[in-house]
């Protein structure tokens, strides 16, 4: 009855070991499953992409004043508002038809401005379309600023394409005079402006 005992003892404890060996042979199995899976898995959702990059450099836009604008010299000849405009078109002075105006001397022009800059759109624009010229002592206003043309307004959008990539403008305004106005020479001035758009 022992030996039969001590041989039942050795087939369970074989039975076990190889139970247990199964086990992690499989226990392996599925680790090696598992890691495969995630390496997959990650492969799967990585990616990658080529960014370009574009840098573009152009000359800064610059301004220079030709000429002034000049309303040359008017006579009040009736003490009653006046109002004489320099058209930009033709630099010509028209003064209205109250009498309160004439010109009395001098060569009325409109103001000339040059654009240089890159081959590109750009935003020309007059920072008031309302100042003030003084002789020390009282002003008269300046305003209805036009740019080109008469009816263009305050601003203009032009591309430097002529020589040296530059392009003229011509700034025309209206000047006017109040009753008892007094003489002298009046001055002042309007910055212009002029960015890419």
């Amino acid at each position: 009855m022992k030996r039969k005992n001590s041989r039942a003892r050795k087939s369970t404890g074989k039975s076990r070991r190889r139970s247990t060996a199964r086990s992690a042979v499989t226990t392996g199995a599925a680790a090696v499953m598992v890691s495969l899976s995630s390496l997959v898995f990650f492969r799967a959702v990585a990616a990658t992409a080529t960014l370009p990059i574009i840098a573009r450099i152009v000359r800064a836009v610059e301004i220079t004043v030709n000429t002034s604008l000049d309303f040359g010299t008017l006579a009040i000849t009736n003490d009653v508002a006046g109002l004489a405009t320099v058209d930009p078109g033709s630099s010509q002075l028209k003064i209205d038809g109250k009498g309160g105006l004439a010109l009395a001397g001098g060569v009325p022009r409109a103001g000339r401005i040059q654009i240089k800059g890159a081959a590109m759109p750009v935003q020309v624009s007059m920072e008031a379309n309302n100042i003030q010229l003084t002789n020390g002592k009282t002003f008269l206003t300046i305003d209805n600023f036009n740019i080109s043309t008469a009816q263009a307004g305050p601003q203009a959008t032009v591309t430097p394409t002529g020589p040296g990539n530059g392009v003229i403008l011509s700034v025309g305004a209206s000047v006017n005079t109040r009753p008892g106005q007094l003489s002298g020479t009046y001055s002042g001035s309007n910055r212009v402006f002029a960015n890419y758009q």
